[in-house]
């Protein structure tokens, strides 16, 4: 499927942090504080930024919550081999699925014809993977979804906080248990672009989900969540430039068959069914939203209202197509006491 591209959608994402954030670097300072955000190399200095593959993690951890409250074993539980050091298989095993990137890894195993058959029928892999391996991708099968790194779009402002811990008997500090935080203050604004390839209907709608939670302020991102860090606020970019404008954009390839008062997805597209989509992938835009040609692509901008019914739609196709899910699409790759 990689190798034909039938549409795309993209956008720039500001993130504002709305109370202090931390995202290791995963070791202190020589003479510092004992836990620093991490940094990179840009305009000639070091600055803060946020990894886009933690911002991924972020994204994916946070949907499968919302996919397993829509209806349970329908993702998969994306860790594999360590079953021993599970608090509780059973539990898991009654809202997850096993990993589908375990199951093609165990299924390529049994034979080289089982391997060879994943490398030439990617269109049974990706039918047989779960909604977040199909957006995100597992080690089975590329995703559809790329998060770059968000970097600084503000002046960077850091402060350091003091921790302690908490002596369970005397509910005092403990002795020797202080440490030193270096975080990312209030008001810092990171920017970071999405882009989203070969999408079904319910993709975008899985997507419009987590970034409607960022801008409630719903989502926290890096360390000490659960002790006040990582809040922040999301928004859709609105203003942008000629090459890559503002708001939520999609594109198609220049004289396509799509019709101007509708969006396809990949189901829609591929219009047979392949790759376990649903023909009737599509939404209907109310009112049609103008196109305009760009190079090879036809490009359509959503702002304001145009944007938020975009939004409504796809959240509601997502809705629908997972709680209709289909419960023996991976029966084919289990092993034969999972069938």
């Amino acid at each position: 499927m990689l190798k034909k591209l039938v549409n795309e959608a993209f956008c720039t994402l500001r993130i504002t942090t709305t109370g202090p954030l931390l995202v290791k670097s995963g070791h202190a300072s020589v003479s510092g504080p004992d836990m620093t955000p991490v940094l990179t190399w840009r305009n000639s200095k070091q600055e803060v930024f946020l990894p886009g593959s933690s911002l991924k993690g972020v994204f994916r951890s946070h949907l499968e919550k919302i996919v397993c409250s829509l209806k349970p074993r329908v993702v998969c539980y994306p860790f594999e081999g360590n079953e021993d050091r599970q608090a509780d298989v059973q539990q898991r095993q009654q809202y997850y699925r096993d990993s589908c990137g375990g199951m093609f890894n165990q299924y390529a195993k049994r034979s080289e014809d089982n391997r060879r058959r994943l490398e030439e029928r990617t269109d049974l892999v990706y039918a047989a993977s779960c909604p977040a391996c199909r957006l995100f991708g597992s080690t089975g099968f590329i995703g559809r979804l790329a998060i770059s790194d968000a970097y600084l779009a503000s002046d960077e402002l850091k402060e350091q906080r003091d921790g302690v811990g908490i002596d369970r008997l005397t509910g005092g500090a403990s002795h020797g248990a202080k440490f030193e935080l270096e975080v990312v203050s209030s008001d810092v604004v990171f920017e970071t672009d999405i882009h989203l390839r070969n999408f079904e209907i319910w993709q975008l709608g899985m997507l419009f989900v987590v970034l409607q939670d960022m801008e409630d302020e719903l989502i926290r991102v890096g360390s000490g969540r659960s002790r006040g860090l990582g809040k922040v606020k999301a928004t859709i970019k609105e203003r942008g430039t000629e090459a890559r404008p503002g708001g939520f954009v999609t594109s198609s390839l220049r004289q396509s068959k799509e019709p101007e008062d509708q969006l396809w997805g990949l189901g829609r597209w591929l219009d047979d069914a392949s790759y376990g989509t649903w023909k009737n992938d599509y939404l209907t835009l109310k009112p049609p939203v103008e196109r305009n040609d760009r190079g090879i692509r036809s490009r359509r901008v959503f702002q304001g209202e145009a944007l938020n019914n975009l939004r409504d739609a796809a959240i509601d196709q997502f809705i629908e197509r997972m709680r209709a899910w289909p419960e023996d699409l991976a029966k084919e790759f289990a092993p034969v006491g999972r069938r």
